[in-house]
């Protein structure tokens, strides 16, 4: 069971992003007084309220796209729509009620789910009567906002979180399977990894790159644990996106990976690593998937006693975000440690769902901070004071200290690496958010 989605949606540059970082407390999106910046979908898990769910940034919706990027955007919007339970429809009160706003408006009323007008960028009582031009959309009451003054946001939130379907929060991911999703670009070896896998010819396998389109799910048993490996369409670079067919299977790819528990990043060893592979890597690393690299076609390279420390090197150095992640060099051909995969997949399952004792946890802070305390900022200097665990796959720690937005990315990452010599977690991600024990932080 995944977490209910709610979608931001909008025509270019009215805020989705600077709307989605500010829910998501922390900066995800890429946020440039530029439209179409953001042309993929991009989510983040959210809890409000005591409610959990995932919010969705999407690329600006342009009802009547004249342009090959655009409608690609437009599809990544029109999959959020169908995939949302709840859609907050960003406007820009600047500018107004435009006929874009009108198109999307029509699209949306027949939608038949919950939907907030949300009026953005208002600053100052001076809008106030500009706000009810929106009427005419006919969605209701618009709702004002303002992201660059951080107003309105909590109330917005709270009227989100009513519209809401009920859910158990306990029963997300809590399906007795290992989902595996099996991804990488097209030709990679994939399918015949499945193949392979499953010890049967289970799907189709050709040398010509698109032959899986869709995701396949397929379920078995290995060492007396139920498997459900995903294999999808092979993932190209947006340029490569020529027919709607194909946009589907990329979707439908991206889809896979969130569902998962874990990741099998598919590298071809004969051929270089491309940019869609290191977006792929970034994709698994931000939703917080555990993952393998699988280095495929290991029997068709000449080696010397150097060759395996090369590649690892080279991997390393082109995925910084997966620096945590096993790296296994296969042949599905022959079937050289293809089965490995299995077995290390029951290890990284076995360390994404771990919990540790708060009383380990702050044994371990004690050490860290004594060790290397944050350093001082100006004329303060933080203090870690307390770490509970909070969640599981990914393993995911609060850590309550006085002025956490001074401590450094270099010293997060170095806390993060201290917590994984001390307990393990390989092959997963860890989360760790940070609360302000100051009454006068935000």
């Amino acid at each position: 069971m995944s977490l209910p989605i709610v979608a931001i949606i909008g025509r270019p540059n009215v805020g989705k992003s600077s709307l989605f970082n500010l829910i998501a407390k922390k900066q995800i999106s890429v946020v440039h007084d530029y439209p179409g910046v953001t042309r993929d979908r991009i989510y983040a898990d959210i809890e409000w309220d005591d409610c959990c769910f995932t919010i969705a940034d999407t690329g600006g919706l342009d009802a009547k796209p004249e342009e090959e990027l655009i409608d690609q955007v437009q599809h990544q919007v029109e999959t959020a729509v169908e995939e949302a339970k709840v859609i907050v429809f960003l406007v820009d009160v600047r500018t107004g009620v435009m006929p874009h706003d009108l198109l999307v408006a029509e699209k949306l009323r027949q939608a038949d789910k919950p939907i907030f007008l949300v009026v953005n960028k208002v600053e100052g009582k001076k809008f106030d009567n500009d706000i009810y031009d929106f009427y005419r959309l006919g969605l209701g009451e618009p709702i004002p906002i303002s992201c660059a003054q951080n107003w309105g946001i909590g109330d917005l939130l709270e009227q989100v979180v009513f519209a809401l379907p009920e859910s158990n929060v306990e029963d997300v991911g809590s399906s007795s399977s290992i989902k595996i999703s099996i991804v990488g670009r097209p030709n990679v070896g994939k399918s015949s990894i499945m193949n392979a896998v499953l010890g049967e010819n289970r799907m189709i396998v050709n040398d010509k790159p698109g032959t899986t389109r869709d995701a396949v799910n397929i379920h078995f048993v290995y060492q007396h644990i139920e498997f459900e490996l995903i294999d999808t369409a092979g993932m190209r670079r947006k340029s490569s996106v020529k027919d709607k067919l194909e946009q589907f299977s990329v979707q439908r790819a991206i889809k896979s990976i969130r569902q998962s528990d874990i990741a099998w990043l598919v590298l071809d060893a004969s051929d270089d690593i491309a940019k869609q592979e290191k977006m792929i890597a970034n994709y698994i690393a931000t939703q917080g998937k555990a993952s393998i690299i699988l280095v495929n076609k290991w029997d068709l390279i000449e080696k010397d006693n150097d060759t395996f420390n090369r590649f690892v090197d080279r991997i390393h150095t082109l995925f910084p975000q997966l620096d945590y992640v096993p790296i296994l060099f296969i042949s599905a051909l022959t079937g050289q440690r293809v089965t490995n995969a299995l077995d290390l997949s029951l290890e990284i399952h076995r360390e994404y769902c771990t919990r540790i004792s708060t009383t380990e946890l702050n044994s371990a802070l004690t050490k860290i901070k004594s060790v290397h305390p944050p350093p001082r900022v100006g004329k303060v200097r933080p203090n870690l004071k307390y770490i509970t665990q909070i969640g599981a796959k990914p393993p995911t720690f609060l850590i309550f200290a006085s002025y956490p937005h001074k401590i450094k990315a270099h010293y997060e990452a170095y806390v993060v690496n201290e917590l994984r010599d001390a307990f393990g977690f390989e092959g997963t991600p860890l989360q760790i958010y940070y609360r302000s024990t100051s009454k006068k932080a935000n």
